[in-house]
């Protein structure tokens, strides 16, 4: 059954109202970090598919998955006000270690450590914190490789909901320690992911815009916890910049998207954020082909070893 098919009552449920709302009153706290003239507007993927009359083909199993997504966001903005008063701002490098143990332990693969610059946050929006614990989740290979199918849109969703679970128990965790967090899911987040990700180290930005990582290429999600924490280790210098030299010559993304929404040449912006993609060619065919992730299954990032990839751009 496709999602044309299902009861327009299940289709209500998907009202985003309440986390608008939530997400309003996060903005007017003016403690909170704010967008600025340069930033980005966030594309509301859900209700843009709604209004323009898309229905996703997919399996009800991912129903599940996208409705739990839903709560674990009103949940992330629910929660702002359990945070405590007088928040610690320092961390124990063995308090840290044991945070990063707990991260792993609910699903976690990669941590790294970021500072939220304004430009970063969208439009309209607000972020509690200027410090962010920038998470990554593998997605299946085998079910990413079947894309776009059924198999791939599930598995996506089931990420998308199984990282905002995650990001929500790590916000919880620095919670009962003093500290105060907001978890940052990973579906309809209130900044931009991939910039974040990539200054914490755990990445460089692929010619397709997505964060490939060192492990899973551009299989994964992302996510983030935004803190009162003021000590994180920030600043060390990423070792993955080479990736932008292998994908100016690769450009299997760009050929292979059906829509032709990968641009040849990203666009650079006066505030630094690079535009990869035309979201008026990707999205039309994305709603209509269960997700898409063509341009994730046909990375050689995803596929091949990290190092011998680097390997290529060496001896050049």
């Amino acid at each position: 059954m496709n999602l044309a098919q299902l009861p327009m009552n299940l289709m209500r449920r998907l009202n985003l109202g309440p986390i608008g709302e939530l997400e309003d009153a996060l903005a007017a706290r003016p403690e909170a970090v704010h967008a600025n003239a340069d930033s980005p507007t966030r594309f509301e993927i859900v209700t843009e598919a709604m209004s323009r009359g898309y229905r996703p083909p997919t399996s009800l199993r991912a129903m599940p998955h996208l409705m739990g997504s839903l709560a674990g966001i009103r949940r992330s903005l629910q929660t702002l006000d359990r945070n405590p008063a007088q928040a610690r701002t320092c961390i124990a490098e063995t308090e840290l270690a044991e945070l990063e143990a707990y991260a792993r332990s609910v699903g976690i693969d990669d941590i790294g450590y970021a500072h939220l610059a304004e430009t970063l946050v969208f439009q309209g929006k607000a972020v509690l914190h200027e410090y962010a614990l920038m998470l990554t989740m593998e997605m299946d290979r085998d079910r990413i490789d079947t894309s776009p199918s059924k198999q791939s849109f599930i598995e996506v969703h089931a990420t998308y909901h199984h990282l905002g679970t995650a990001a929500n128990q790590i916000a919880g965790w620095l919670r009962e320690r003093g500290y105060s967090a907001q978890a940052g899911h990973p579906l309809m987040g209130l900044a931009l992911y991939p910039p974040l990700a990539q200054q914490a180290g755990l990445g460089w930005r692929g010619l397709h815009g997505l964060l490939i990582t060192p492990r899973f290429g551009p299989r994964v999600r992302l996510a983030a916890v935004f803190t009162s924490i003021e000590n994180l280790p920030l600043g060390h210098e990423n070792e993955h910049k080479w990736i932008e030299a292998y994908c100016d010559r690769c450009k299997l993304c760009v050929r292979e998207c059906p829509p032709q929404a990968i641009l040849d040449q990203p666009l650079a912006h006066a505030n630094g954020l690079v535009t990869c993609a035309v979201t008026e060619k990707c999205f039309p065919y994305f709603v209509d082909n269960y997700g898409c992730s063509i341009c994730i299954r046909v990375c050689p990032f995803q596929k091949e070893d990290y190092a011998v990839l680097k390997s290529h751009v060496s001896k050049r």
